[in-house]
């Protein structure tokens, strides 16, 4: 019997901050790996969502967003963009998400960019359950494909999922002929402590708004097992002084409480499994 050709392929997702791309990622994928907020700098590093499908393995890689207000430098793609790491190798496909029918000139650079390393480049046109005069994305998808000769402008809202499929149905006739670089069952190439981390950072970020900073240092402190192998997991949370300390324990605890429940309940949906989350606040020294 023959074997079957497998074609394996990396697709970078950029955008602007508070785009949708994120929540892009975990629609594609079909679970939650990289944590969203409607607050600026949710992803602060780049978090890999890996898809396979029969002989089709799609590797995403979500990447910080940007600020559209400044220019987009070469500096900037230079730096995020490290080409020289090992993640970007045999990158096919960058996505760039926007999430409004304005276009801005300072794509100019990183649509060049890419261009110039002979990646396939597709638009996103993001949030379009939010469009209410949806004739005016016609004109809009013109204006850029004058501009670009970029044909695959999509439009989709990653919150409803419309379109989701069309995008992944596309993706298919660019992603090239070779061996999987991860076995079947994978969809995140994260460490069971980086989820931890970034799942805690994302409640401190939707449920505490304004009253805390984002640099409050969360450190996985142990993970064990019990007796009905259930996860036991301790984990600190550093912060600056005992003001910061009240307003995250709350009155008779409540918060901490009420923290500590959403965080454990979504690592449970995360990680598929029962767990045990325990949240020790400390002062950093």
């Amino acid at each position: 019997m023959k074997k079957k050709k497998k074609y394996c392929g990396k697709i970078i997702i950029i955008g602007n901050q508070n785009s949708g791309k994120s929540t892009l990622l975990n629609k594609i994928i079909g679970k939650k790996i990289s944590i969203t907020s409607n607050k600026k700098n949710t992803t602060q590093e780049n978090i890999i969502g890996i898809k396979t499908k029969k002989n089709y393995q799609f590797i995403y890689i979500d990447t910080p967003g940007f600020n559209i207000k400044n220019k987009i430098s070469k500096n900037f793609i230079n730096k995020t963009l490290n080409f020289k790491n090992n993640i970007f190798k045999n990158l096919k496909i960058m996505m760039l998400v926007i999430d409004n029918l304005i276009w801005s000139n300072k794509y100019d650079n990183l649509i060049n960019f890419f261009k110039k390393k002979n990646i396939f480049i597709f638009i996103i046109i993001n949030k379009i359950d939010k469009i209410k005069k949806k004739i005016k994305m016609l004109p809009f998808i013109k204006y850029i494909y004058k501009k670009y000769k970029i044909n695959k402008i999509i439009p989709i809202s990653s919150k409803t999922g419309e379109n989701i499929n069309v995008l992944e149905k596309l993706l298919y006739n660019y992603i090239p002929k070779q061996k999987h670089d991860f076995e079947i069952k994978k969809n995140s190439k994260i460490s069971i402590k980086k989820i931890i981390h970034e799942c805690i950072r994302e409640t401190i970020m939707r449920y505490f708004g304004d009253e805390l900073p984002y640099v409050n240092i969360i450190k996985v402190n142990s993970i064990k097992k019990n007796k009905n192998n259930e996860k036991i997991i301790n984990v600190f949370i550093f912060i600056k002084n005992n003001r910061q300390k009240k307003i995250f324990i709350g009155k008779n605890g409540k918060k901490i409480k009420l923290y500590s429940m959403i965080s454990r309940k979504n690592l449970e949906k995360i990680l598929n499994e029962k767990i045990h989350l325990f949240l020790w606040i400390k002062i950093k020294k």
